[in-house]
């Protein structure tokens, strides 16, 4: 936390590029501390979005967001979605300009302790489960960042009293900005390969992630999984308590699974949190996510025998392994949010049973080899939407799976989808790739396939 917060953006002028969620949530924030805000967009801004940044006092450039005048700013806060690569970002660096994302300047607003949580796969889950956790435990807290949906960090931070916990999601592109940004708790679930179309290499991308931890001191604390040897590597820069989380072996402080127990390892010795197959989240993946919360929840003040209470009863987050219906036998489950090789494996292992899948999508520069075993042992038909469709199709029939279709389009697939189930399978939404191909976001993918099982379904009760 830094002094005189909010007296420090007084009178400066601040340059924010990227008029969507960052540009209004920093119109908002700093306009009433006394900054002089613009917010640039490439693109026309909607009306709609200009009319809530001025009516914050801020001022909009809309089709130009190499103008100029971003030169002369005292801070340029780039959006998440502006890559390293911009001409204004290059051009600010060699000016000697500050370029801080939005997270930067939320932590140097922030009275409140921040724990934050980044990873390839699991930290919206994550993330959620520890707000869970701790506001069972009588904790105030704030949940916010990258979260989807949900309020950006620097929205939230402005205004969390000091005794209250603020939960963040943080992606790599918010960590590649930061000066000061230290969470007193910092979560890395894993790292795999993902956003190698912005980073380049998976070297890159792990070094964004292990950023985290870069300006950590004794006091605070990592936590990281220490099955995932990028996730390990990076928790060790952390000058702070280092506390580990595994599925396949103890750990010297932290949780793990013995037998069926979930366990937590602190100072004061073991404690059984729960059954870990009472666990309502479904999946491998989700005791991992458990497991790190618990952890996070355990530093912060949460108490341990509240969260059996919690981890029984939290359902998980809307598009991630989310139960949408069954008809005559078959489970639907959206997936939505799975964009990447890994999270793409796993989410199909999870089910345990014959999955029909629909996969596709734009890719992120990623290789879907390493699928093929998962796809060849448990998929009993694929069916593929968008650019990446093809690939996954080939994919499919190299893994001898019986049916093949590609659709290109994602209510047809569902429709077909429904016609190869068979009772007792699961039709499975796990795309595996971005969604800006065919949809908006993942969120309006995945709740276009929840329409699509509920108007077959519907159909079918007739």
């Amino acid at each position: 936390m830094i002094p005189s917060r909010e007296g420090f953006f007084s009178g400066r002028r601040v340059a924010v590029i990227g008029a969507a969620r960052t540009g209004t949530a920093v119109a908002r924030t700093l306009v009433p501390l006394g900054a002089k805000v613009v917010v640039y967009d490439g693109k026309p801004i909607p009306e709609s979005t200009a009319a809530e940044i001025t009516g914050a006092g801020a001022r909009v450039v809309s089709g130009n967001d190499t103008h100029p005048d971003i030169g002369k700013a005292d801070i340029l806060i780039p959006s998440p979605g502006v890559w390293k690569t911009h001409p204004a970002l290059t051009a600010a660096f060699n000016a000697g300009i500050p370029i801080w994302s939005e997270i930067e300047v939320a932590y140097r607003l922030s009275r409140a302790p921040i724990v934050a949580v980044t990873g390839t796969n699991g930290k919206t889950t994550t993330t959620a489960l520890i707000g869970a956790l701790l506001e069972d435990s009588g904790i105030d807290v704030r949940i916010g960042g990258n979260i989807a949906p949900g309020r950006p960090l620097i929205e939230i931070a402005a205004c969390a009293p000091e005794d209250s916990v603020l939960v963040a999601e943080v992606s790599s592109f918010q960590l590649e900005w930061i000066d000061t940004f230290c969470p007193k708790v910092g979560v890395l679930t894993n790292i795999s390969p993902d956003h190698l179309d912005r980073h380049g290499t998976l070297a890159e991308y792990a070094f964004a992630k292990t950023a985290m931890f870069r300006n950590q001191t004794v006091t605070d604390h990592a936590v990281v999984n220490a099955d995932n040897d990028l996730s390990l590597k990076a928790g060790q820069t952390s000058r702070g308590t280092l506390w580990r989380f595994s599925a396949r072996r103890s750990v010297p402080l932290g949780a793990f699974l013995r037998s069926d127990d979930l366990v937590l390892r602190d100072r004061n010795g073991d404690h059984a949190v729960i059954d870990a197959r009472k666990i309502r989240m479904v999946g491998s993946h989700n005791r991992e996510n458990a497991m790190a919360a618990v952890v996070a929840a355990k530093i912060m003040g949460g108490n341990p025998d509240n969260f059996v209470h919690t981890l029984t009863r939290f359902p998980g987050v809307p598009h991630r392994m989310e139960w949408v219906a069954s008809a005559n036998g078959v489970d639907f489950i959206n997936n939505s949010m799975c964009t990447n090789p890994e999270a793409f494996a796993r989410s199909i292992e999870a089910c345990g049973r014959p999955v029909v899948l629909i996969a596709g999508g734009r890719n992120k520069g990623l290789s879907f080899d390493g699928s093929r075993d998962v796809i060849a042992r448990w998929c009993r038909a694929v069916v593929t939407i968008g650019e990446h469709g093809p690939v996954l199709a080939q994919l499919a029939r190299q893994a001898d799976v019986p049916t093949v279709v590609e659709a290109g389009e994602l209510e047809p697939d569902v429709a077909v989808a429904v016609d190869a189930a068979k009772p007792g399978d699961v039709v499975l939404l796990a795309p595996g790739c971005a969604s800006m191909d065919q949809f908006k976001d993942f969120m309006e993918r995945g709740e276009r396939f929840k329409d699509a099982v509920r108007n077959l379904a519907e159909g079918a009760g007739k």
